[in-house]
């Protein structure tokens, strides 16, 4: 597989229509016409794909406002293991202060509540949505 056909392959599959026609079709048709200009060239146009492709990430991840809902959900995990990581150290946790147990207990529980909250809390219904005739 080329490395325009990999590009185009990924960016179909996880980007937005917009960002693939806005940012990263305009820095493959550039790789493109510079592939022709020699080695040099053409690893820098490579990087420039590369580096569109993230902006092209970046955008969507942005723009779609998923980006803290994503940090929250891997901090979820991560306060899970961390805290049962903290458990299982050879003295216990008797040597952690009980502000630092005490504080990762509460990010545990408030982040385990807070996406389940979001998820399973019910739509509302929309008020004085006015009825076509």
């Amino acid at each position: 597989m080329t490395f325009v056909a990999t590009i185009t392959t990924l960016s179909t599959r996880f980007l937005t229509e917009r960002s693939f026609e806005l940012i990263v079709a305009p820095a493959l048709a550039d790789f493109e016409l510079d592939a022709v200009g020699g080695a040099r060239t053409a690893a820098t146009a490579r990087f420039s794909v590369l580096v569109a492709l993230a902006g092209a990430i970046w955008e969507d991840a942005v723009r779609g406002g998923d980006l803290a809902r994503f940090a929250g959900l891997v901090c979820i995990p991560a306060c899970y293991y961390t805290f049962f990581f903290l458990l299982g150290l050879p003295n216990g946790m008797s040597r952690l202060s009980s502000t630092l147990v005490t504080g990762l207990a509460v990010a545990v529980v408030t982040l385990s509540l807070a996406p389940a909250i979001v998820c399973f809390w019910p739509d509302r219904e929309p008020r004085n949505t006015p009825t076509e005739p």
